[in-house]
């Protein structure tokens, strides 16, 4: 498992000052990362937690500006923060779960589900909703925190036109992990909370993980979001609509998503017998598990990201050709990237030191 390492919050902060690592190697790389990331932290461009872990070991890590502005608490490495639309990793491993125990099979079709939807839409299978290619669109448009119950959401996804013929074209859709989210329930008979609960942070004792509004998230380790809609509030307030559940509406530290990477990288949620099919193809653009396969200067990198209406942007992002994972919670932007912070701050400023060391081992001597 990753070494990981606890560090609590002191201190009255300036939201802008010199960040010391609470984890740095020995090492001219990471020292030169350290210091980039401290220019752009206090040219206002970002604030949070930043981990980057090599061969299961945590090589830098650092937390950046403030949770809180108004009570001047600092952003510490076992804060708190929205995790966006990387909430869909832990939606695809539940179905992928599912998939393996024999429950649900990739070719299921949303038909079998839902013999009254659209004809259009019955076609679409469980592999083209984790691959974003079943040509669902966006299911609502004012709010990701729009109320709204499962079976208004049900009705507005199966109802409404595709943009295109299952399978045709990658679209993102949110609509398809919320659908997704919904097939779980059905075939698990759990609440989609508590399946996540009971069969992912357990097992993987992710204390820091959760949904909004989660009584097992204290409150006072939450970063609030700056830079976004609402200037000092958290999405954890949010009641979890299902305009957002499935697609979205968790929070997690950087530790425990570190940690999730590496379960999910080791096979660790599935049984022993079947294949780890988080990181299979599902078309050119996706991976099962719900990360993109991209190329960046040159090499194959995995990865997942999300941002959110409050300030908030996240990342997750493994090389695997140096066995380096980057690991982004950012709870502030200004205009300079806006809620394109977490790419920005990692292909800008992170990944080109890191690429630049020749010898990818070298990081972890």
């Amino acid at each position: 498992m990753l070494l990981l390492a606890v560090s609590g919050c002191s201190g009255t902060p300036d939201c802008t000052t010199d960040t010391a690592p609470v984890i740095q190697t020995n090492n001219q790389v990471v020292t030169a990362l350290a210091d980039e990331l401290q220019r752009e932290h206090k040219a206002g461009t970002f604030a949070g937690q930043v981990l980057i872990a090599q061969n299961n070991s945590v090589v830098f890590k650092a937390a950046y500006g403030c949770a809180d502005r108004q009570l001047r608490v600092n952003n510490c490495v076992t804060t708190v923060s929205d995790m966006g639309s990387i909430a869909k990793t832990f939606t695809a491993t539940a179905v992928l779960q599912l998939v393996a125990t024999k429950r649900l099979q990739l070719s299921t079709r949303v038909g079998d589900f839902y013999p009254e939807a659209a004809d259009a839409i019955k076609p679409v299978t469980i592999e083209q909703l984790l691959g974003h290619s079943g040509g669902l669109d966006n299911f609502h448009n004012d709010s990701d925190f729009e109320l709204m119950d499962k079976t208004e959401a049900e009705r507005r996804i199966l109802s409404m036109p595709l943009i295109a013929v299952p399978g045709e074209k990658i679209a993102y859709s949110n609509a398809a992990y919320t659908l997704l989210a919904v097939i779980v329930e059905k075939i698990t008979g759990q609440s989609f909370q508590q399946y996540v609960h009971e069969h992912l942070l357990s097992p993987l004792k992710l204390a820091d993980t959760g949904f909004y509004q989660d009584s097992t998230i204290p409150v006072n380790k939450l970063a609030r979001g700056y830079g976004g809609d609402d200037q000092g509030k958290t999405t954890y307030e949010k009641s979890l609509t299902w305009a957002l559940r499935g697609a979205g509406g968790m929070v997690t530290s950087v530790d425990d998503l570190a940690a999730w990477f590496v379960a999910l990288k080791q096979g660790a949620l599935f049984p022993d017998t079947t294949s780890n099919l988080s990181f299979t193809q599902a078309n050119e653009k996706w991976l099962l598990g719900s990360f993109s396969l991209l190329d960046i200067q040159g090499e194959s990198v995995i990865q997942m990201g999300g941002s959110t209406e409050f300030g908030y942007t996240a990342l997750i992002q493994f090389v695997p050709g140096r066995d380096l994972l980057v690991v982004l919670l950012l709870n502030a932007h200004n205009t300079k990237y806006a809620n394109a912070t977490h790419h920005s701050l990692s292909r800008n400023h992170i990944l080109p030191i890191m690429q630049s060391e020749n010898q990818p081992d070298r990081l972890s001597d």
